[in-house]
C-alpha cells in the first residue's frame, strides 16, 4: 500500500493554491495523511480528487464534523500498519522534542512505547507529524517517525523560494508488512 504524507500546507482560500508537483509525487497513492495547519477545509478537498484523505488539525485549522479530520491525534490502521498521526510531536503531552533546528527528535532515555501509547491511546508502528517544516525520516525502538516537511514553506535548511516535500510510506504487504519511507523533494513550479 502506497500512503501519500503531507503537512504544513498552511492554504488559503480556497485549497486550490497549492503547488502542482505535490499532486505529481503523490499520484498512485491510495491513502493520504495530512499532519495538521492545513488552514482551510478546501486543501482536504482538493487532496480528496487523488485519494481519500485523513487528518489531523493544526493549530489554527478549522473543525469539520465527521472522521476526516480529527481534533489533535489519532490512530490510522493501513494494510495491518497502525500509524499515530499528530501535528505537533510535542504536544499534546507526553512530549518528544524535536532538535533546535527542528531536523531529529530528542528521545526519552526510557520507555518510548509506553510514551506512545498515552500519546495515541495505543500502540503504533509509525508515527507521522508535521509542525516544525523540516523533513526527517528516524527509526527508534522499531518505530517509524515521519515529518514529511512542507509544500509550501520549507524549513530552514532549504534555500529561500525551494520547492518543498512531502513524503511517502511503502507498506509491503507481501513481505509481512514491511514499511518503507522516502522524502519526496518537489520539482520547482515553472512558468
Amino acid at each position: 500500500m502506497k500512503i501519500g504524507l503531507i503537512s504544513d500546507t498552511h492554504s488559503a482560500g480556497s485549497g486550490r493554491d497549492l503547488p502542482t508537483a505535490v499532486f505529481d509525487a503523490l499520484q498512485g497513492c491510495e491513502l493520504l495523511l495530512h499532519c495538521g495547519d492545513l488552514e482551510c477545509i478546501g486543501v482536504l478537498d482538493y487532496l480528496e480528487e487523488l485519494a481519500p484523505v485523513l487528518a489531523v488539525r493544526g493549530y489554527e485549522d478549522p473543525v469539520e464534523p465527521g472522521e476526516r479530520l480529527a481534533n489533535v491525534s489519532r490512530i490510522v490502521e493501513a494494510a495491518g500498519v497502525r500509524i499515530g498521526m499528530v501535528h505537533d510531536i510535542q504536544w499534546p503531552t507526553p512530549s518528544i522534542a524535536t532538535t533546535p533546528d527542528g531536523t531529529g527528535l530528542v528521545w526519552p532515555a526510557t520507555g518510548l512505547g509506553a510514551l506512545l501509547e498515552k500519546k495515541f491511546g495505543g500502540e503504533v508502528d509509525v508515527v507521522v507529524f508535521g509542525d516544525t517544516h523540516e523533513e526527517m525520516v528516524e527509526w527508534k525502538e522499531g518505530v517509524l517517525f515521519v515529518n514529511p516537511g512542507s509544500p509550501t514553506y520549507p524549513g530552514r535548511r532549504h534555500a529561500p523560494g525551494s520547492p518543498g516535500t512531502v513524503a511517502i510510506v511503502d507498506i509491503d504487504d507481501i513481505d509481512d508488512g514491511e514499511i518503507r519511507a522516502r522524502i519526496v523533494d518537489l520539482a520547482p513550479e515553472t512558468a
